[in-house]
């Protein structure tokens, strides 16, 4: 499928009679706006220059969407609702263009991977867990938000990431307008020396606060890093992306983020965990070992021992005494997740199956809480969540939506190392490396946040594992017919 089937094969502009109407119309809408004084009018002929080109190549507009991830500001109206500006309308756009694409020509998209159907059957579990939800509208949102990812990450990915070339042009389009704002955060952090305390006042727009900012060049340096060696011929071309890489590195160190510091390590590890063929040792004891850090938590009710000194527990203007800090569990965020996680696993009891509906959390934990876990930032002025991700999708999603999703996860991860292995090809080789590491990434910054709702990190998710299905399908037919093609990835879609 060729990602131009919307309206045909070539552009639009290339009949020449469609091209003189429209450069008539500009014409007009110009000199009529002028004279009306109605700018609205003169911006039409974008308008529908932008909606023709939407529809002529929505592989281009995906690569848009990609540069945009980065530069997206999150807005806020009075009303109480919010969007991620111009991410969320593309998004939308992107999905409303899936759906018809698989209208017009249902034979081209033909989906039949294992991970096809695993997110599908967590899409629906999503889906059944809304119609029982305490307020189903915000379920309903979650519900829409979570589909339309799927289907423009996941779906236009499983089209559109299907060789070297088009994973090259995904990640020129992140990482130039991530280091970009890269630097003018750097420029402006510098003028506050760098100081913890003000690390949150400098990384917007484009970031909530200094974990997004973080979580975002994590996630994305293991990208950086595979398109750095497929430049190994083009020396000045790696010497720029490293300049860029290292400009990135050195935000996440400034960003005082300790997860993000605990993710990167974790992805580095992941890569001589998949080599040496230890993925499955490594999940079975981490689940083993957190089964029976929670029982041990539960028994005679041993959490409470652990409830911190409210007078203690304070917020730390010094990176180091916040380090410190932790380890004696006088952190106030984190003695703040504990607080919620607390009231987390009692709302887990409360409604094991279905659970309370997805983004349900805020509205439900603060009766459910234990007043000896309480901090100073208790009344969550930003109306965040849980902070752990695992726990977010039990208490919203009930006990089987978290295994459904660990299902998932394993899945990705286990098949994964296995496709590894059995592809030959150095380029699509390095690409399932650089996919499970970027997932390993997402999946440990998840222990400390429920970031995978965001368009600074949502995307990444669906489209690593897009990408891997796309190796995976190649893998198999290497495997079958005993031959190595010359490009790892055949299209489904064609190169633009």
């Amino acid at each position: 499928m060729d990602g131009r089937t919307v309206i045909g094969k070539m552009p639009f502009w290339s009949d020449s009679r469609l091209w003189n109407a429209f450069m008539a119309l500009t014409i007009f809408c110009i000199l009529v706006g002028s004279w009306l004084e109605d700018p609205f009018l003169m911006l039409v002929p974008g308008i529908l220059l932008g909606a023709a080109w939407f529809l002529a190549d929505l592989r281009q507009v995906f690569y848009l969407l990609l540069f945009f991830i980065p530069l997206s500001i999150e807005m806020n109206f009075s009303n109480g609702l919010g969007t991620d500006l111009p991410t969320e309308p593309l998004i939308i756009l992107m999905t409303g263009a899936f759906v018809l694409l698989a209208l017009h020509q249902p034979n081209k998209i033909r989906f039949t991977h294992i991970f096809d159907l695993l997110l599908l059957i967590h899409l629906a579990w999503i889906a059944c867990s809304a119609i029982f939800a305490e307020i189903p509208l915000i379920a309903l949102k979650f519900l829409l938000a979570k589909t339309w990812y799927i289907l423009t990450f996941y779906g236009m990915g499983r089209l559109f990431l299907t060789s070297p070339k088009s994973w090259r042009i995904a990640i020129w389009c992140l990482l130039i307008p991530l280091a970009v704002t890269h630097i003018i955060i750097l420029v402006r952090f510098s003028a506050y020396g760098f100081s913890f305390k003000d690390v949150n006042s400098v990384v917007g727009p484009f970031n909530r606060n200094h974990v997004t900012f973080a979580a975002l060049a994590v996630v994305f340096l293991p990208f950086g890093w595979n398109l750095f060696r497929s430049y190994r011929h083009t020396k000045i071309l790696q010497w720029v992306i490293l300049a860029l890489l290292l400009i990135i590195l050195v935000g996440v160190q400034v960003s005082y983020t300790r997860a993000a510091y605990l993710a990167l390590l974790g992805g580095i590890g992941s890569v001589f965990l998949i080599r040496y063929r230890l993925i499955i040792p490594t999940l079975v004891i981490a689940v083993v070992a957190i089964v029976l850090f929670g029982y041990s938590l539960v028994q005679k009710n041993r959490f409470l021992e652990f409830a911190p000194d409210y007078n203690k527990t304070i917020s730390h203007f010094e990176f180091e005494d916040l380090l410190t800090a932790t380890v004696k569990l006088q952190d106030i965020s984190t003695m703040e997740r504990v607080y919620r996680w607390v009231a987390g696993s009692y709302m887990i009891g409360e409604r094991p199956w279905t659970g309370f509906g997805p983004n349900n959390f805020y509205q439900n934990y603060e009766v459910r809480t234990v007043r000896s876990f309480q901090t100073y930032v208790s009344d969550n002025p930003e109306k965040s969540g849980i902070h752990n991700y695992y726990l977010m999708t039990a208490v919203e999603q009930g006990i089987p939506g978290l295994i459904i999703y660990l299902i998932l996860i394993f899945t990705v991860l286990i098949l994964g190392e296995r496709i590894y292995h059995r592809t030959n090809d150095d380029q699509g080789k390095r690409m399932v490396l650089t996919v499970l590491a970027s997932l390993v990434v997402i999946h440990v910054m998840q222990t400390m946040n429920d970031l995978l709702e965001t368009d600074k990190v949502g995307p990444f998710f669906f489209m690593s594992i897009a990408i891997l299905a796309n190796i995976d399908r190649i893998s198999q037919k290497e495997t079958s017919t005993g031959r190595t093609p010359t490009d790892p990835v055949s299209t489904q879609s064609g190169e633009s």
